[in-house]
């Protein structure tokens, strides 16, 4: 019977070692082992932080909200996050001066629209709200500030930036110091079993194309029941439900699935989602009608940010 040496240890017929590794070898192996696993281990770190980074950034536009590329802003404007410490001639906020309110015209008719777009349809896609609220009403003349919030009705974000922002923005759009436009987008159809996303924006435009005077009250109710990511999200019969609470028309709430505002809703969230800039919603801009800023709204002043952009100034 003939032996068989094992890894690493002696032959007991001639002593001599039988494949055996010399100790300062093996300790070379180890020490490569080591090393290699302490690059893999730090390169793993900076990936995580950046992406986390990423995250973080993209926080302002939702936590759920998938990555994109956007901006209608003119490649003029300063770009979003600009310090304002950057420019000398950047005073401190309260070196800018509130933004006068106006008062609001009397609107001479009711707002129209055109079949399968809302009132006050905007070339981009918006809804452009008058100073009293609703689409394609009235706004005074003197009103210079433009303020424009890209949503999605299933982004807790949006939610929470409309619990927050809301007031302010309403009673700013009735003082006739801003213009507000509103896209209610289709960005967010899979984070739901049923494209809830665009379901809620189609009978939102649909509401602003066929009873403009009851949109305000619907795109409330529907912020304030807005369903939890992941599920199949309101069902048209629980959003025509809403409406009627809103007390919106029935020829209206049959629009909802009708297809009508399919298109509309499909080529709003496109141009939105691809515009330069964009990463997520909410996506706030403040301008002057030629240029736009992006605004981190998590500061919560409003007043401020209008004051600043009323001055040429990044909010």
């Amino acid at each position: 019977m003939s032996y068989q040496p094992q890894y690493g240890m002696p032959d007991p017929f001639n002593q001599q070692p039988s494949r055996f590794v010399p100790w300062y070898k093996q300790a070379g192996a180890w020490v490569t082992i080591g090393a290699l696993t302490v690059v893999f281990g730090l390169a793993l770190t900076f990936t995580l932080v950046a992406a986390q980074g990423r995250q973080t950034l993209a926080g302002l536009g939702g936590e759920s909200s998938p990555p994109a590329v956007a901006s209608p802003s003119p490649d003029s404007s300063p770009s979003a996050g600009e310090a304002d410490d950057a420019d000398p001639d950047v005073g401190s906020d309260a070196d800018y001066p509130p933004v006068a309110a106006a008062e609001c015209p009397s609107a001479a008719q009711t707002p129209t629209a055109e079949a399968g777009q809302p009132a006050g349809a905007t070339d981009l896609g918006g809804i452009e709200l008058g100073c009293d609220g609703v689409p394609g009403g009235p706004v005074a003349s003197s009103t210079k500030v433009t303020v424009e919030v890209m949503s999605d009705y299933i982004c807790p974000y949006c939610q929470k930036f409309e619990q927050e922002i809301g007031p302010q923005l309403d009673q700013a759009v009735r003082d006739g110091q801003i213009k507000l436009t509103v896209y209610p987008l289709g960005y967010l159809d899979v984070y739901s079993t049923t494209d809830y996303s665009s379901r809620a924006a189609r009978a939102a435009v649909a509401v602003a194309g066929l009873d403009p005077d009851r949109f305000e009250a619907f795109d409330q109710l529907l912020w304030d029941n807005q369903p939890a990511e992941g599920g199949a999200g309101l069902s048209d019969d629980e959003i025509a439900e809403l409406a009627r609470q809103a007390g919106v028309s029935q020829a209206a709430i049959d629009q909802f699935a009708s297809g009508a505002y399919d298109a509309w809703v499909s080529q709003s969230t496109d141009n939105v989602t691809s515009s330069e800039g964009f990463q997520g919603t909410p996506w706030v801009l403040l301008g002057d009608g030629e240029s736009f800023y992006q605004w981190n709204w998590s500061d919560g002043d409003l007043q401020t940010a209008i004051a600043k952009v009323a001055a040429g100034q990044q909010p």
